[in-house]
């Protein structure tokens, strides 16, 4: 991902914390010696005037306690470890931890669990822990983009939100389903055409893999230094570059990334190929804006290095580090003595003048 969420976001995670400790409190009353309080008395004190009226929850917990019951010891010791090690959500991801999926759960255990986090999830906004969550994040992210994509804008707080992802799948996951540690704002085509239901932990073919933390990440980088001008799509000026992207660490977070969210693809054919023309007419106007008219091919270069390292400057708002990367490029070729490349870029800015037509 390109940058990282701040972890203060999910300072407010009480209502997990909350459900999780209720939890242990109804396998430990599983112990003959051990009695369950009452509704509302099992809510943990600090917690139980804002959740006592929600007999939604209090169904749930039931529902669990009972199916618990008819498990053997053996059994309920798994599941009470699943519910600890589903939310070790950084070593996870790092690969320094396992857990088991709800599938390697007794079966008659499944749905109580899945229904219960669903259902707490959805108390996440009619407890009003959402909106906060979520604007801690916008307020601190200045380009209010999303991080998985850098190309999908977020829109302001309390209008229609972003999707929520719970970036350990909820259909596998569900005892983290609540965990804000989880749960990440994430553009629209990221969350419902990409990442989806994928498995964030482990591949297609059943290997575990090491994934970005998105509260403990400072991102990454591309260039597009290496790609090749004229060797790329047919456009109507021609060929485009055959794009080269590449991250300023090949990690397997990085490989991971690109996986799941199709990155380089999408930047390919969303962004670079489509883009190329106008970016270019951008440039050809800047230069006339700026009263550039290079003479020489060193003043060529430098005004592609200027235009470059002024979108280098705007970071990620508006896909302008898309835009800086293909002008470095662009330098980087121009500066090398690449003569295709520089009469091209000379056409762009003093396009040939047409001849005449004789007169009839």
């Amino acid at each position: 991902m390109l940058f990282g969420y701040p972890i203060k976001a999910t300072a407010e995670n009480w209502l997990h914390e909350c459900l999780c400790e209720i939890l242990h409190s109804i396998h430990a009353s599983l112990n003959p010696a051990t009695t369950l309080p009452d509704w509302p008395e099992i809510i943990p004190e600090l917690y139980r005037k804002r959740l006592h009226r929600r007999t939604g929850l209090k169904d749930r917990l039931n529902t669990y306690r009972t199916a618990l019951e008819n498990l053997t010891l053996g059994q309920q010791e798994q599941i009470l470890q699943a519910l600890h090690d589903q939310n070790e959500i950084a070593l996870l991801l790092s690969c320094q931890h396992n857990c088991e999926a709800i599938t390697d759960l007794p079966q008659t255990i499944r749905e109580p669990v899945k229904e219960l986090f669903k259902f707490a999830f959805e108390l996440l906004t009619d407890l009003d822990i959402r909106d906060p969550h979520y604007k801690v994040i916008y307020d601190a992210v200045p380009s209010h983009t999303c991080p998985f994509c850098g190309c999908e804008n977020f829109d302001a707080p309390r209008i229609p939100r972003e999707a929520l992802d719970h970036y350990l799948a909820e259909s596998k996951y569900p005892f983290a389903a609540s965990n804000l540690r989880n749960l990440v704002p994430m553009g629209n085509k990221c969350n419902s055409r990409y990442k989806l239901a994928k498995d964030i932990l482990i591949r297609d073919d059943g290997t575990r893999r090491k994934s970005f933390d998105p509260y403990n990440s400072t991102g990454t980088k591309l260039s597009l230094e290496n790609s090749q001008p004229f060797a790329g799509t047919l456009t109507t000026i021609g060929q485009a570059p055959r794009w080269q992207i590449e991250f300023e660490s090949n990690t397997e977070e990085v490989l991971t990334w690109d996986e799941v969210f199709h990155i380089r693809e999408r930047y390919e054919k969303d962004v670079l190929d489509p883009k190329f023309k106008s970016w270019l007419d951008d440039f050809k106007h800047w230069c006339k804006s700026a009263n550039i008219v290079p003479n020489s091919d060193q003043e060529l270069v430098d005004g592609i290095d200027r235009y470059a390292t002024l979108y280098e400057e705007m970071g990620i708002s508006d896909r302008a580090f898309l835009k800086a990367a293909v002008f470095r490029m662009l330098h980087t070729h121009c500066q090398k003595g690449d003569r295709r490349l520089i009469s091209f870029m000379r056409t762009v800015l003093i396009p040939p003048t047409k001849k005449s037509l004789p007169l009839s």
